[in-house]
């Protein structure tokens, strides 16, 4: 079986550039099963462009039920609300996930995260780290996404909207350096402690490409 895994696809997001499913057909071709892993779509975005979001969703779940696609569907912090936090792939080999249960605190870089770090420690106090499984670091990850409610951002033109988004307020810029040098010790330490067993770590969430190796994993 031939299975391909995305995520951070943020369909519905003022700065994508994917401006329809017909942009990603052509990944789809030969393809047995996909695992969408988490913020897909901008599900927690309303108006016009939380409509215009869950429709782009609902167009490439149709797009893999024409071509005979297994689907399965995991939840990010950007669509918490549906789907799984974890699946495991061949025979437990391979362990899925969005990648904000990685971190204790979800997504360090959030700019909601100073507003809301009472409220997020709170969530903390009820998961011990030591003693739960893969699912429950996943459904930790969901309440902290939940906690943190999105701040309005002002809509600008083209490039200036991807600066808003991604750079703003500064201290983000910093959080994202922090995770990004490192995250591939963060993951990890998380498929050491919760993969149960598995080889391979397969997650979104950090926005940055790239395949990590320590000795056979």
């Amino acid at each position: 079986m031939r299975t391909l895994v995305m995520s951070d696809l943020h369909l519905g997001h003022p700065a994508t550039r994917l401006l329809g499913v017909e942009m990603l057909v052509g990944l789809l071709e030969g393809i047995d099963r996909v695992v969408l892993a988490g913020d897909v779509w901008q599900a927690r975005t309303v108006g016009a462009l939380g409509e215009k979001a869950r429709g782009l969703f609902e167009d490439l779940v149709r797009e893999m039920k024409v071509r005979g696609i297994e689907l399965e569907v995991l939840r990010g912090n950007h669509d918490p609300y549906e789907g799984k936090g974890v699946c495991w792939l061949e025979e437990g080999k391979i362990l899925v996930t969005h990648g904000d249960a990685v971190y204790e605190n979800a997504t360090p870089w959030s700019r909601e995260m100073p507003r809301f770090r009472v409220e997020v420690a709170k969530v903390l106090e009820k998961y011990d780290a030591d003693q739960i499984s893969a699912e429950e670091c996943c459904d930790r990850a969901r309440e902290i996404a939940l906690t943190l409610v999105p701040v309005p951002l002002p809509q600008l033109p083209v490039p200036l909207n991807f600066f808003m988004t991604a750079l703003w307020p500064p201290s983000r810029t910093f959080q994202m350096l922090r995770v990004w040098r490192g995250m591939g010790r963060e993951c990890l330490r998380f498929l050491e402690k919760y993969g149960r067993g598995a080889d391979f770590l397969i997650c979104g969430h950090f926005h940055r490409s790239g395949i990590w190796q320590h000795e056979d994993r």
